[in-house]
């Protein structure tokens, strides 16, 4: 009779029962356990948008069963505004050594947050028949995110490209990184060549003052500019100039409100008054009352 080798099938078989028990071992002592995170919610967290994002930890703290305290490894994964006066959601996650991950979330105050605001380096008035750029001139900024200029976005309300002379709505649009959106519709202006004489300067030109706040139109004059001549407006107009200004403000009702200001200087003739030269500037001031 032949004799049988089991030494194969032994191997075979040993190979089998250290594979799966080695398998069972590993889960055996693998940590599955997620961390928990514990947050101090008794009283709401107030903090300055100045603060660093490391203040938005105060009250958080980590624990887990394999390492112990991990507070350390705690990070603010994601802020989300709630609403404009600031309520922050703040979603923190930790993870311990054996890669298990968890997620909380709180809600957290900004003290001191305000909505994205923009600006104007120049008022939005071109002559007819030169190339438009409404970008340039507008700016927006807020207290998280600094300088917004990149993210604004811009739509003519009128039709699909702003040209001919007239007003043409267009509405710009910004958001930060908390996700919060400020809109504004500001009027572009195109004007005839040869309307205007002169060039006026105004001190600012868009400006958001509160509900109920009072605004005087002429102190935003800056300086009125002919040829290479220039007249500061300052301190009020000097002898031989007047303006004039078109556009009502109501301050106790929140919206946008152009203020445009026309401002001339009158030179005497000798003898004849009729024949007085009457040099003329425009500019526009852009009025946001906040509610």
């Amino acid at each position: 009779m032949k004799k049988i080798n089991w030494r194969p099938l032994l191997l075979i078989i040993c190979f089998v029962i250290a594979f799966f028990g080695y398998r069972y071992y590993v889960a055996l002592h693998t940590d599955t356990d997620v961390p928990e995170i514990s947050m101090d919610t008794a009283e709401l967290l107030q903090v300055s948008v100045e603060d660093p994002k490391s203040t938005l930890l105060q009250g958080v703290t980590a624990q887990d069963r394999q390492d112990g305290d991990i507070s350390g490894k705690l990070v603010v994964e994601g802020v989300q505004l709630l609403d404009q006066d600031g309520l922050l959601a703040v979603t923190y996650a930790v993870a311990d050594s054996g890669g298990n991950v968890a997620k909380a979330t709180r809600e957290v105050l900004y003290t001191d947050y305000e909505s994205p605001k923009f600006s104007l380096s120049t008022p939005l008035i071109y002559w007819e028949n030169t190339d438009l750029d409404i970008m340039t001139p507008v700016g927006a900024s807020d207290v998280v995110d600094g300088d917004l200029r990149h993210r604004i976005r811009a739509t003519s309300l009128t039709e699909s490209s702003v040209v001919g002379v007239g007003i043409h709505n267009v509405h710009f649009q910004v958001t930060n990184s908390l996700g919060d959106t400020a809109e504004l519709v500001l009027p572009v202006e195109i004007i005839a060549t040869g309307s205007y004489d002169a060039g006026l300067t105004l001190k600012e030109y868009l400006i958001y003052i509160p509900q109920g706040s009072t605004f005087r139109a002429n102190s935003y004059l800056e300086q009125f500019t002919y040829k290479s001549e220039e007249v500061s407006l300052r301190s009020g107009l000097p002898e031989g100039f007047s303006v004039k200004t078109t556009g009502e403000v109501r301050t106790e009702e929140p919206g946008v409100y152009p203020v445009g200001y026309t401002v001339a200087y009158t030179i005497p003739h000798e003898t004849n008054p009729e024949l007085d030269q009457r040099i003329v500037a425009y500019s526009k001031l852009i009025v946001v009352v906040e509610g």
